[in-house]
């Protein structure tokens, strides 16, 4: 059988299939070994095992480069960028054929913006490598492809951004956490903006329990003076904020008394 064909059959297979990349690595070094071409060239010029197993190594370092996870994310939060994935999940394509592609769903931009803006970033996560004169997913973008294809987009998270709100939906996904619970998750003068944006987002929801409701100590200055157990309870108040239930053991003052000290 030309190992051409063969191999490209393997690989459209493994790449529609659920399984890993990590056994899709195992099943290519075990075909390997059972492969015997009548010149090591075979291997170079027409099979896509070979070069698929090459990706791999060469993922290997990419993956392992600091902030990728970020970089990934901010990549493909991109409407442009998921465009072009698209694109290439259908065929390989040039720059010319992703401008023909783009330009027909209502986005008009020069080859060289299409090149360094929306391509570029996709190859240095390796999502897209070229080949030849054409862009095309690499197995790893193919799986990725597939698992972004799942979700609607309907949601507009920064494009450009350190995935602070990434961040705190992954600590939130196993279950509702405090404002204290989310401290040093990111930095903690970005915390409450990046909370209000999942909010205004509808991806994250504040609980009608008091132990999520948080109070904090503003910059105004009081439109009376404080009493002794009112300048207490305001001074224990920290500047990450705090439940009213947190503060009440804090000051040793009951729960009922506690709220109406910070209500009046």
């Amino acid at each position: 059988m030309n190992p051409e064909i063969k191999s490209h059959q393997w690989l459209s297979k493994v790449a529609s299939d659920s399984e890993e990349l990590i056994e899709i690595l195992k099943q290519a070094d075990s075909i390997c070994q059972n492969c015997e071409p009548t010149s090591p060239m075979i291997c170079v010029e027409q099979c896509e095992i070979w070069r698929t197993k090459n990706e791999f190594l060469k993922m290997n370092g990419t993956l392992c480069a600091d902030n990728y996870l970020h970089n990934l994310l901010n990549a493909v939060k991109n409407d442009r960028r998921r465009k072009v994935i698209k694109a290439l999940s259908e065929c390989p394509r040039s720059i010319n054929g992703l401008q023909e592609y783009l330009k027909g769903r209502g986005y008009s931009h020069s080859r060289r913006t299409i090149a360094s803006t929306y391509v570029e970033p996709l190859v240095e996560v390796g999502l897209i490598k070229k080949d030849g004169n054409k862009y095309r997913l690499t197995l790893y973008g193919r799986k990725f492809e597939e698992a972004l294809s799942k979700f609607d987009g309907q949601y507009s998270l920064p494009s450009h951004s350190n995935c602070y709100e990434e961040i705190l939906l992954s600590k939130l996904e196993d279950g509702p956490r405090t404002y204290v619970d989310l401290v040093g998750s990111v930095p903690t003068n970005s915390l409450s903006r990046t909370i209000r944006r999942l909010t205004k987002e509808g991806l994250v929801t504040r609980s009608g329990s008091s132990d999520y409701v948080f109070y904090f100590r503003t910059k105004k200055v009081p439109k009376k003076e404080f009493s002794p157990t009112e300048k207490k309870v305001y001074e224990a108040i920290p500047e990450t904020g705090t439940s009213a239930r947190e503060l009440s053991e804090m000051i040793d003052i009951n729960l009922r008394r506690t709220y109406k000290y910070l209500t009046d």
